[in-house]
This record gives structure tokens, C-alpha cells and sequence, in this order.
């Protein structure tokens, strides 16, 4: 048994989205031929334990703590140091700033689902897209807008998050990065009130550095790619 989770974690640090890969690949192989479902049959409680015991090892290292977030010189002393809307699980830490108009921040997280670098940013976005986890994280960007900014003001728990059709990446100091992007709106309303940037940095071995930076609408800013914040937690 023990060969057989050793297999599934090795697998998890070589094949890009991990887990979503990997368990329909083996649901698929194992169904498709009547020998690999005879196979099933035999080996069926042996699997069901390495499952088991690969559920466990990967919700214990979801709860590992992560690495402190490092911000730009420029943007001074973070405002905050947690996220109260942000989930306990996976493992996380999220400093905020308040800087140029906008608030940038940074999450170092967890990601049990994959320990690859390749694809890891883009993976886990649209994971936090499907549950909701970046409307919780949102929450406190839009109560320091509406703290910091005078003529910005709207409910932190009557919003939306409206994914943007993008590229996918862009290019910053010449390295590709992942990138994805957001409109704020108030519900049901159509008008976009601020507009949000995500940047991916991935690691090998399972914890995620995401750079966000929400800007309102009212702002001058008009480079919807942020190169000069970018660039400046990259020197």
C-alpha cells in the first residue's frame, strides 16, 4: 500500500492541475477495459486505503503554515496583516496595502491539490473562483477602499466578482506571468465599480504566492496590467 500512495504524491509533483488530472485519469483507466475493472475487484479495499490515506496526508499538509508575504519597499508598512473573511483552510497568510489609489495584496497559500509549479497559479485561481474564495478575500479589500478612499463606498457583503476575459498571462520584465481579471460590481447592478488584477508566482512543493491589486474605477490608472506595481515586487 505504502508503494501505492508514494505513486500518488509523486504524481502530484510532476503533472500539471494534480489532483484534477489525476483522479479522472484513474477513474478513466480503471473502467476502460473489463480487465482493469476485474482489477478493481481485487485490489478494491486496497485502494479505498491508499485513498484514504492520501486524503489525510494531503488535508494535513494543507494546514502547514505558510511562508510570511513580502511586499515592494515602496508601498511602506502593510495595514493589515490577516484576512478575517479569508478561509481557514488551506493554509494561507495575506498581507494589504494601501498604495498609488489602489490595494494591493499578497497571499502565500497552500495548494494540497498539486506540489507542480507548472500550471499551479492558473489551477488554484479558478479552484477559488468555483468556491468563492476570492469574494471572501475581496471582502477586505473593499472595506479598506472604503476607509482610505472618500468617494468610493459599497457594502462588503453585496458585491460580485465578474471574471474578465484576458490572455491568460503577460509579460513583466521579460518573464510570462499568469495573470486573471475581475470587475467589482454592487448585485444586481451592471456597473463595474473597481477592477481587480491577479498575479500567479508558483513553487515547486506546494505553497502559492498570489499578488492582487483592486483598484476603483474612479481612479487615473489606466494600465490594466499594473506594470508599475508588478514590477516593483519583482526588483
Amino acid at each position: 500500500m505504502m508503494y501505492g500512495v508514494f505513486f500518488c504524491v509523486l504524481l502530484l509533483w510532476i503533472i500539471p492541475w494534480g489532483l484534477f488530472v489525476i483522479i479522472p485519469l484513474a477513474l478513466a483507466l480503471s473502467v476502460i477495459s473489463p480487465a482493469a475493472r476485474a482489477e478493481w475487484s481485487e485490489f478494491k479495499n486496497r485502494r479505498i486505503s491508499i485513498g484514504i490515506v492520501i486524503i489525510i496526508l494531503l488535508n494535513s499538509f494543507a494546514l502547514y503554515p505558510v511562508s510570511e508575504p513580502e511586499g515592494a519597499e515602496e508601498w511602506g508598512n502593510p495595514i493589515a496583516t490577516e484576512n478575517p473573511h479569508a478561509a481557514s483552510w488551506p493554509a494561507s497568510e495575506q498581507y494589504t496595502w494601501f498604495y498609488d489609489g489602489s490595494v494591493i495584496g499578497i497571499v502565500n497559500s497552500r495548494t494540497p491539490h498539486t506540489f507542480c509549479a507548472w500550471s499551479q497559479d492558473s489551477s488554484s485561481v479558478a479552484l477559488g473562483v468555483m468556491l468563492g474564495m476570492h469574494n471572501q478575500r475581496m471582502r477586505q479589500s473593499i472595506e479598506v477602499m472604503n476607509s482610505y478612499i472618500p468617494t468610493f463606498s459599497i457594502d462588503s457583503e453585496t458585491f460580485s466578482l465578474e471574471e474578465v476575459e484576458t490572455e491568460g498571462s503577460h509579460q513583466y520584465a521579460g518573464e510570462d506571468y499568469f495573470v486573471a481579471r475581475f470587475n467589482v460590481k454592487k448585485d444586481g447592478f451592471e456597473t463595474t465599480l473597481a477592477t481587480v488584477l491577479i498575479v500567479g508566482f508558483p513553487n515547486t512543493g506546494g505553497e502559492l504566492t498570489l499578488l492582487s491589486i483592486t483598484r476603483p474605477i474612479t481612479s487615473s490608472q489606466d494600465d490594466v496590467f499594473e506594470e508599475k506595481i508588478v514590477l516593483q515586487y519583482l526588483e
